[in-house]
């Protein structure tokens, strides 16, 4: 197993260095993105609730989404196009899914 987690490792790691994109950086901006995202929904459904508008923390939420993929696109060379590809449904996937939480909020006032 130890065996395929560095292969695994090792491949991630030229890749990166093919396309110039720092992983650590890209994983620090991941896993700030999360918190990011958690933050602002917290706060549009905090004004849904108070009857105030949500477009700045969806804004700021949609952001804070994008930081990691933004990173990718700007710093990254030659990145094929599947994954311009992978990262538009995950952006779809996540508007559709965000905007069912927000009815869910919207539905138990």
């Amino acid at each position: 197993m130890t065996k395929y987690f560095t292969e695994f490792k090792d491949y991630l790691w030229h890749q990166a260095g093919i396309h110039e994109v720092d992983p650590v950086v890209f994983s620090c901006l991941y896993l700030l993105s999360k918190v990011l995202v958690v933050v602002f929904i917290a706060w549009a459904i905090k004004n849904l609730r108070g009857k105030k508008p949500i477009l700045l923390p969806l804004i700021c939420a949609a952001i804070g989404y994008s930081l990691p993929y933004l990173y990718l696109i700007i710093a990254g060379k030659d990145i094929p196009l599947w994954i311009y590809l992978l990262i538009s449904s995950v952006y779809i996937f996540s508007g559709w899914s965000i905007s069912k939480k927000i009815r869910g909020a919207k539905m138990t006032m």
